[in-house]
């Protein structure tokens, strides 16, 4: 078992290439505003029978077709990110975060925790793995480098 050494830890955030083919594997667009309507979403009411892969079957079937092992808000935020999944949530806590930009602000409005709104908002920050590297990841990979031995 591995100890907390009391540092936080940084979570990568996914690459572009894995959130295009986890959304690809997704295989689907699900806005809950044209669910079981017409295009567009005229005809839609709250309550009716969702006709896309909902979040848990997906997840079991990444894990069980392909071997990924993700969680349920984990692949929300990567099908999010890659446009292929949106709700009434999502839209508020998307658009309270560009109102206030801040998460804390958006989750004390909102009444939820920071991670719950974090969830519902696209990866911000740098995409990891891209061939043309910001200043920064170029700093950090010569100071590893460097330190190596």
């Amino acid at each position: 078992m591995k100890e907390n050494d009391g540092r936080r830890r940084e979570k990568k955030n996914p690459s572009a290439e894995f959130i295009d083919q986890i959304c690809s594997l997704y295989d689907d667009v699900y806005d809950d505003r044209e669910e079981d309507s017409s295009i567009g979403g005229e005809d839609w009411a709250p309550g009716q029978k969702a006709l896309h892969t909902s979040l848990v079957a997906f997840q079991k079937e990444l894990e069980e077709g392909y071997g990924i092992k993700l969680s349920t808000s984990k692949i929300r935020k990567i099908l999010i990110t890659g446009g292929c999944w949106t709700t009434e949530r999502s839209r508020e806590v998307c658009a309270l975060y560009e109102k206030y930009g801040s998460v804390a602000k958006v989750a004390k409005v909102l009444g939820l925790s920071e991670t719950l709104v974090k969830t519902y908002l696209p990866y911000g920050k740098v995409v990891y793995d891209l061939e043309e590297k910001s200043g920064n990841a170029k700093r950090v990979e010569r100071w590893r480098e460097k330190h190596k031995n």
